[in-house]
Parts: structure tokens; sequence; C-alpha cells
């Protein structure tokens, strides 16, 4: 056994940053791991809204400007219906907009001031409880070993594709549903309003959405439809709108990416954990509609880190606790994929 933790941490996103924050500010010991090198990259809008920026700047402090992107800040979100017509939703009336971010940095800045011991290159490999204690199981691929941790509790903060939870509960995996989101990166320009994230509704360009954006003067897009659709017609048909109606023209090519996402969140079938092992953030199903995830991952983990807190001090069960914790944001979660239903005139699950 190489090291005794009061939790362990699988995935370093807001969300597994949160936690960790908040239970070393409680004076516990942490341990987080990722997969990857540090820092990461992350498919991703990087739009900090409010709710973000207030959970943010209260326990990180503010957001440093090597984080922030070109255009800096946003005015809203943009939707585009299949009739060529937009309706504007502002980010905020008190503000000049919201911070426009690269994942990789915003992500890397929170888990290095955490507070946390972060170990990077470390593969989740299984856990195994031993007592009240959970012994986590993962590779070293900086040091090609695999090691041990001890812990008292485990939090998964993996994303949508939760290793920990499907361990968990093999029939909840089973019924899961998925949908793939695919994202382009270019050199280039495009008529459209740098200000703006723009989303188009009309399923021709994605059985989910499509969107476009501005990031540091590349032209971002991208769509989403079920696993095991063609993405490719939806995309080239997106593609082509986008000239035909936006001016886009393509240079070179910077960066192509895609991820997994799933219906958890829309059905509200969300997965909290069981025993001394907590979910967070999209492994517990909390994204809101339209893609948005780091509020409710900030908020998510923030909640497991204070059950914890409160199971240690009055022994109260954490699985209890979290679920009583969870309860407006779930709620939330659940009124904004029917709000953007609403605003899209349609599911926008159709999975």
């Amino acid at each position: 056994m190489n090291a005794i933790y009061d939790a362990v941490v699988v995935g370093s996103g807001p969300s597994g940053a949160a936690a960790a924050k908040r239970l070393t500010g409680e004076g516990l010991r942490v341990l987080v791991l990722e997969k990857k090198k540090l820092p990461r990259y992350k498919i991703c809008s990087g739009i900090i809204f409010k709710k973000s920026q207030e959970i943010t700047e209260r326990y990180f402090g503010r957001i440093p400007d090597a984080v922030y992107v070109q255009p800096k800040l946003l005015k809203g979100v943009r939707f585009w219906s299949d009739l060529g017509n937009y309706s504007d939703w502002p980010f905020s009336k008190d503000s000049e907009g919201a911070p426009n971010v690269w994942r990789s940095e915003y992500d890397y800045w929170l888990i290095s001031n955490s507070g946390a011991e972060v170990m990077d290159c470390a593969v989740f490999k299984g856990f195994e409880t031993e007592g009240n204690a959970v012994v986590v199981h993962y590779y070293d691929a900086r040091e090609n070993k695999i090691r041990q941790a001890k812990c008292r509790y485990l939090i998964s903060a993996e994303g949508s594709v939760s290793c920990i939870r499907a361990m968990l509960s093999p029939a909840f995996e089973r019924n899961v549903k998925w949908f793939i989101a695919y994202q382009n990166y270019y050199e280039g320009q495009s008529s459209l309003d740098p200000y703006f994230y723009h989303g188009f509704l009309d399923q021709k360009y994605g059985e989910v959405y499509a969107w476009f954006s501005v990031k540091d003067d590349l032209q971002v897009f991208g769509t989403s439809v079920r696993k095991g659709a063609k993405i490719l017609p939806c995309l080239n048909a997106f593609h082509e709108m986008l000239e035909k109606e936006h001016g886009l023209a393509l240079k070179k090519l910077v960066r192509k990416t895609s991820c997994l996402g799933n219906t958890m969140c829309a059905s509200g079938n969300f997965s909290l954990g069981k025993g001394n092992i907590l979910l967070v953030g999209e492994a517990a199903g909390f994204l809101n509609a339209f893609g948005e995830g780091i509020s409710c991952a900030l908020s998510s983990g923030l909640f497991a880190a204070e059950a914890i807190c409160a199971c240690i001090k009055s022994g109260e069960d954490v699985i209890s606790a979290y679920t009583e914790l969870t309860k407006k944001e779930r709620r939330q979660t659940s009124v904004s994929w029917k709000l953007g239903a609403k605003i899209a005139g349609r599911d926008l699950m159709p999975l």
C-alpha cells in the first residue's frame, strides 16, 4: 500500500477540483488521480456562467488573465431557428458578459489550487472495499507501475464515462443511452458575431444540436448525434450552411476532437453513489441543457465534500447527506432541459 488518504478523487475537472478544495480546506488529505497529462484538453464551450464565476471566486479566487481567450467576455447565447431567425439570451444584465476561457487552462488552475496531492498520467483501474475503507488501484504511466491508495472515501469525477459508476451498478450502466459530440477548430473567419456563442437547432445539423464560437480567432464548430448514428452528414450540412449563410472561410485545421455524453441529465436519472463512494459532475448525471456543465460540476463537487465532512463529524450516512444536499441542483438540471426543449421546440435528447 503506497499511501492512506481521507479521500481519493478520480478526475481533475471542476467537480473533482471543487471536492478536493472543500475537503483540504477542512484539513483532510486528498489525492486526485488524472489519467491524462496536465494540463489536459477538454471539449467545451469554455463559458463561465454567473453561478460558476461566483463559486470559482469564492473558493479559488479571481480567474487569472492567462486562462482567458479572445474575445475575453461573451454577451450571451444566440439560438438560430430553422428559418434563419435567431433569439438572443444574454448571460447577465448587470455585467459586461461571461468569461470565455480555455478549459485546459481553467481546469488546470483550479486543480493546482485545490490543496490536494495531484497525480497526472494516473489511470484508474479499479477498487475494492476493505472494512470501512476503499482500496484504489491505478496505473502510474510515468513509472510504468500499478499502485494502490487506501482511502475513507472515493469520489468519481471521471465525466460522463465513469468506470466507477459502471462498477457500482452494472444494471444501471446497461440502460444508459449515449450520444457523441464532435468539434473542429480551424483558422479562418466568418460573419457570425464572435461575442456570442451560437446554437443551431435544426436537426439536420445535429440530433441534439450544433454550435459555433470563436476562441482566439479560431473558428470552433461542432455537432452531436446518437451513438452509432452517422455524424458526417450532419457535420457536412452544418459546414455548408455556415459557408453559405455566414461566410465561413476555413484555412488550416488546428484540432478535431470528440467525446461521449449520455442522457442521464435530460431524463433526471442521477447516480449519486453507494456506501462511501460518491459520484459528482457528469459521472453523477449533472449536465445542464445545451451542454453547460461547469456550474453543476462545481456545485456537486462541493456538495459531495460537504456530505463527507458531515459524515466524519456526526456519523451521518454520506449518501443520504449528499442526496439531500443535491436535491435543488438535481431539480435545476432537470428544469434546464425542459427549458431547452421549449427554446428548441423539440426534445433535445431524441435518442
